[in-house]
């Protein structure tokens, strides 16, 4: 199971919620263990989930009714009908009948603000004048930061399959290769062992990393380079995510020195990772060391959760008023763009424990990549 009921009873408690209503594709599966299609694709066809302090509730399409009840482990399940037809069987006539059907009269009930469409929510206070809607994203993602054995073994088939799509981009470097053949390399990498790349993938030679989110183009491979990229994978709604940066054949002072400076303060931040650490510790002591090397690095953030999504809470900030806990998923980045010598960055996936932290990526972080 993905969903961490436990801490949903306990977070739901404390905000004064009787209900939270899922309508985000990705925290439909989080509720559900079931992938929905991406965010309304279809006319008017919504997976709603119901989650509460005793029970989660799912009101999906006709199209998938039969795949969630064999698939999900949720039982309290209703389907409705997009279109009628003459042979609807059990289904409901709308998914709006399948709301009236679950929704409490009264009390206080968790919405995701940024992700209820309109008409959903104008449905519910058609259909309920006298609920309270409470914007709950704060409450979800809280949820979240704590994660599953399923969710943990997630991550790492993901972070498996992306670790070894850079290995076959790396193992095809040569002079002249452009951004775009390496790209399409570590893409067809990600699918050959199961999983799927994501949207936001930068790859970039030379200058062309130095912009924050490089997109593969025909810049072609030269001595000297910094390769940078920060990408990931995703496996069953799952994702993975790293950026690393390697030196073509040959790295100049300028460059190692830009190198050191943000793989020690990385390491420098990751080695703080223990239940009970606030999070700005992290941050400050990641800027502090980079500044040693780099006098005008800058950074807003050092990391940030992963899981469902590709960026979770907490995010490690300066400001950042929340504390560690075991089993939180973080990565650990550091990243400076310089437009003469190129784009550096280091990032890692780690498991928070007690103690700790187990390290999910095992990249070597070697800067000078030489010819296979």
């Amino acid at each position: 199971m993905l969903l961490n009921r436990a801490r949903a009873t306990r977070t739901m408690a404390a905000a004064g919620l009787d209900m939270i209503l899922l309508a985000d594709p990705r925290t439909f599966l989080y509720a559900t263990d079931f992938t929905a299609p991406s965010t309304f694709s279809f006319l008017d066809r919504p997976f709603l989930a119901l989650v509460g302090p005793e029970r989660v509730q799912a009101i999906v399409p006709s199209w998938d009714y039969d795949d969630f009840r064999a698939r999900s482990w949720v039982t309290d399940v209703l389907g409705y009908t997009e279109f009628a037809t003459d042979r609807d069987g059990d289904l409901l006539p709308s998914w709006r009948v399948a709301l009236d059907r679950w929704l409490p009269r009264t009390g206080r009930l968790g919405i995701e603000e940024r992700y209820l469409p309109v008409w959903i929510r104008e449905a519910l206070t058609e259909l309920r004048p006298d609920l309270q809607l409470v914007d709950a994203q704060t409450v979800v993602r809280d949820i979240r930061t704590v994660k599953t054995s399923e969710e943990i073994a997630r991550v790492r088939i993901a972070t498996a399959a992306m670790e070894g799509a850079v290995g076959d981009m790396f193992a095809a470097a040569h002079d002249g290769i452009t951004e775009a053949e390496m790209g399409r390399i570590y893409a067809t990498g990600v699918a050959s062992r199961g999983c799927e790349n994501i949207a936001n993938f930068v790859l970039g030679f030379g200058p062309g990393g130095a912009v924050s989110h490089a997109i593969p183009g025909d810049r072609k491979l030269t001595p000297g380079d910094a390769i940078r990229f920060d990408l990931g994978a995703r496996y069953r709604g799952y994702h993975a995510d790293t950026a690393v940066t390697r030196l073509w054949k040959q790295m100049s002072p300028a460059q190692e020195t830009l190198y050191r400076g943000v793989l020690d303060s990385q390491r420098a931040a990751a080695d703080l990772l223990c239940a009970g650490r606030p999070v700005r510790e992290l941050y400050d002591l990641c800027i502090r060391t980079a500044r040693d090397w780099i006098p005008t690095f800058r950074m807003e953030h050092v990391g940030h959760g992963l899981g469902v999504e590709h960026h979770e809470n907490p995010p490690l900030i300066g400001t950042g008023t929340a504390t560690l806990e075991a089993d939180m998923m973080i990565n650990v980045e550091t990243l400076f763009l310089d437009p003469v010598h190129g784009g550096f960055a280091i990032e890692d996936t780690y498991l928070v424990t007690e103690t700790g932290a187990e390290k999910l990526t095992g990249f070597d972080r070697t800067p000078v990549l030489m010819p296979a």
